[in-house]
C-alpha cells in the first residue's frame, strides 16, 4: 500500500471536524468586549495560553498515576473504575451532578480533620461562654451539637467514604461530557445543567487567578468559548504549581490534535494501535520505547529519579516562546480576546 494510501486510511478514521494543528480553519471574528468587561476580568487575574504549538511535555505521569496503571494492567487491582476511562475517543469529564457535588462539599467539611476540629474548638469555646450564661440547660444544648458533630464526622468519614469507595456509580456517572479527538468536540454542562457542545478551536484557553475560601490561592485551566462566553474548567493547582498548568494545556491539545500522536502517558497506553495516527507514529519507530513501557516502568526509579527530572523540565521549559497558532485563523483575536 502507498504512502498516500495510508494516509487516506488514516485520516478516515477522524471527522473533518477534528482539530489539526497544521490546518486550522479560518474562523468568524471575536466580538469585542469593550475596556470595561476587559479590565474586569483580564489584567493580572488571568493570562491567555498560545494555540498549536508543543513542547511534548506530559502531565499525567506522576508516579501515583503510574502505579495505579500498573496494577490495573496486571490485574491485582480489582477496584470499579469510578466513571469510563480516558480513551483513544474521549477524555471523560464532568461526572457528577450538580446536587451531588453539593452533597460531597458537605461531607468533605465534615471528614476533613482539619475543620473538625476547628469545629469542635468553636463548639466548645460556645459551650463554656452559654454555660456561664445560662447554666445546665447551655450546657445539655452545647452536647446535643456535639453529639451531632461527632456523629456526622464519623459517618462522612467512614461508612459514607467505605460506599462510594465500593459503589463509585453511585454518583460518579457518564455523563456524556468530555474532549471527543476523533470529533474535535468539546462538551460540558453550564451552571444552568444544560450541556453546552462546540469545536475545540472554538476556545481559547485561560490561566486565572482564584482565592479560595480556606485561604490558599490557586491558579486554574480553563476554556471560554470565544462566542458565546461559556466557559468549563480543566485543571485546578495551588499557586506553587502554576507552571503545571501549561503541561495540561499543551497535553490536551495534542490529545485533541488528530495530526500528532496520542500523549505517552500510562492512562493512554493501552489505545495507542487503536488511534491511527499514534499507530502510525509507533510503527514507524518514533515512540522509541516498548508498547508495555509505562506497564513495565521501574517505579522506584521512576519515583526517585525519572518523574523529578521531568517536572524540572515543565518548570524550565520557554513557555512564553510558543506562538500562537490561532491568532492567524481568529482575525481580532489579539485585539478582542480577554487578555
Amino acid at each position: 500500500m502507498s504512502g498516500s494510501n495510508k494516509t487516506s486510511d488514516s485520516m478516515s478514521e477522524y471527522h473533518e471536524t477534528a482539530f489539526r494543528s497544521d490546518a486550522i480553519p479560518k474562523q468568524k471574528p471575536l466580538e469585542n468586549p469593550g475596556g470595561f468587561a476587559k479590565a474586569l476580568e483580564g489584567g493580572d487575574l488571568i493570562e491567555r495560553l498560545s494555540w498549536a504549538n508543543y513542547s511534548g511535555l506530559d502531565i499525567h505521569v506522576r508516579p501515583s498515576s503510574t502505579e495505579t496503571y500498573q496494577k490495573r494492567a496486571s490485574g491485582s487491582d480489582k477496584r470499579e473504575l469510578a466513571g469510563p476511562a480516558w480513551t483513544h475517543q474521549q477524555k471523560p469529564a464532568e461526572f457528577i451532578k450538580t446536587r451531588w457535588q453539593l452533597l460531597l462539599m458537605l461531607a468533605g467539611s465534615f471528614a476533613d480533620y482539619f475543620l473538625f476540629k476547628w469545629m469542635l474548638t468553636v463548639l466548645l469555646i460556645g459551650m463554656t461562654i452559654t454555660a456561664f450564661k445560662f447554666g445546665v440547660d447551655g450546657i445539655f444544648v452545647g452536647l446535643q451539637w456535639l453529639f451531632w458533630l461527632v456523629v456526622l464526622h464519623l459517618f462522612f468519614r467512614y461508612p459514607f467514604t467505605w460506599f462510594l469507595e465500593r459503589n463509585p456509580d453511585f454518583i460518579v456517572k457518564d455523563l456524556g461530557c468530555g474532549f471527543f479527538r476523533p470529533s474535535g468536540m468539546v462538551k460540558f454542562r453550564t451552571w444552568r445543567e444544560e450541556t453546552f457542545e462546540a469545536p475545540f478551536i472554538e476556545f481559547d484557553p485561560y490561566i486565572s487567578y482564584h482565592v479560595q475560601p480556606k485561604g490558599p490561592v490557586s491558579y486554574k485551566l480553563q476554556l471560554r468559548h470565544r462566542y458565546s462566553g461559556w466557559q468549563t474548567a480543566v485543571a485546578e493547582v495551588h499557586s506553587t504549581q502554576k507552571v503545571e498548568l501549561y503541561a495540561h494545556w499543551d497535553e490536551l491539545q495534542r490529545y485533541m490534535d488528530v495530526s500528532q500522536p496520542l500523549p505517552d502517558i500510562p492512562a493512554l497506553e493501552p489505545y495507542r494501535h487503536l488511534d491511527p495516527t499514534t499507530a502510525e507514529y509507533d510503527a514507524a519507530g518514533k515512540r522509541g520505547r516498548p508498547a508495555d513501557y509505562w506497564a513495565t516502568l521501574d517505579l522506584e526509579w521512576w519515583e526517585k529519579e525519572g518523574y523529578p527530572a521531568h517536572m524540572e523540565k515543565i518548570r524550565n521549559f520557554p513557555w512564553s516562546s510558543l506562538e500562537d497558532q490561532m491568532r492567524y485563523s481568529v482575525p481580532n483575536l489579539d485585539e478582542a480576546a480577554m487578555a
